[in-house]
């Protein structure tokens, strides 16, 4: 909260690069045009994707609890949202997460921290030292992240004792694929939905992440490693909420070595599979119910 007899502030950061309409609105060059209870995190040349911190208070204050609650109420489930708690007023704290925008790589290159990302920062926590993880939160109170299932879960406090780590943060290979690998799923979920835009796929997100999960499972215990393999085995996860990954054929599909092969085969199986659910569908509807005395 945002009162002089506070010391406690509560704040909203949305991934912007999440959002689309919703967020433009909140990106202009100028800070003179920006409401006051809004701070980009980003520099002037990358506000488009920046993460915006919004003082909660602030915004209510102002007026401007329709704005705020448009950002949000912007996506279902609210990954592009966390909540934080910090005795720092919102010009401090901005500055403080400005510092994790990068981190370095072994090899010395820079890659940007998409930390606002609540699919990545729910990895981030386990994956960084008990340092790095206590550098990025030493000023929060509290930390909460959206989960799949739209739920609150708390991010671990800082460690006290633990001596900071200097920023940007320096990753090392295994860090970088124990996250590439917690969000993989999700990459391949947004590529099968981006091309195959206007469908709307069956499940909610957590049953859709559980099915691109599982498929990422089969398709590295088959030794494969072709990534387009992986794709197409997706979206035919997707299709059938899941009733592909658990055919017993599935192994040998795998091991096809042509992609057009694979793919024709897959999707000959998920279309299989659907028409015999619609059929078991159309077998319910139409007997007769069941009387009951």
């Amino acid at each position: 909260m945002s009162s002089e007899k506070s010391e406690v502030y509560a704040y909203l950061l949305v991934d912007n690069g999440l959002l689309q309409e919703s967020s433009a609105k909140y990106t202009e060059p100028s800070a003179d045009s920006r409401p006051t209870w809004l701070e980009p995190i980003y520099e002037a040349k990358a506000l488009e994707v920046s993460p915006l911190l919004i003082d909660i208070e602030a915004a209510y204050e102002g007026g401007s609890l329709d704005r705020m609650m448009e950002l949000v109420n912007a996506l279902k489930p609210a990954m592009h949202l966390s909540i934080i708690e910090s005795a720092l007023p919102l010009s401090e704290l901005a500055q403080h997460l400005r510092r994790f925008i990068f981190i370095v790589a072994e090899n010395g290159k820079q890659y940007t921290l998409r930390y606002a990302d609540c699919a990545v920062l729910v990895p981030l926590s386990s994956v960084l030292s008990p340092s790095q993880w206590t550098t990025l939160t030493e000023p929060l109170l509290r930390w909460s992240a959206h989960d799949r299932a739209n739920a609150l879960i708390q991010m671990p406090p800082p460690i006290m004792e633990q001596t900071g780590a200097p920023t940007p943060l320096h990753f090392t290979d295994d860090q970088f694929t124990t996250l590439n690998e917690a969000l993989e799923p999700d990459h391949f979920l947004a590529q099968v939905k981006q091309l195959r835009a206007g469908i709307t796929f069956p499940g909610d997100a957590c049953e859709q992440h559980a099915w691109a999960s599982q498929a990422r499972e089969a398709w590295r215990a088959a030794g494969n490693t072709n990534n387009l393999f992986l794709l197409s085995l997706t979206e035919a996860a997707l299709l059938t909420r899941g009733e592909i990954l658990r055919r017993r054929n599935l192994p040998s599909l795998l091991a096809i070595k042509e992609l057009s092969s694979f793919r024709a085969k897959i999707r000959e199986l998920a279309q299989e599979i659907e028409e015999r659910r619609i059929r078991l569908l159309e077998m319910k509807t139409s007997s007769p119910e069941t009387a009951q005395y």
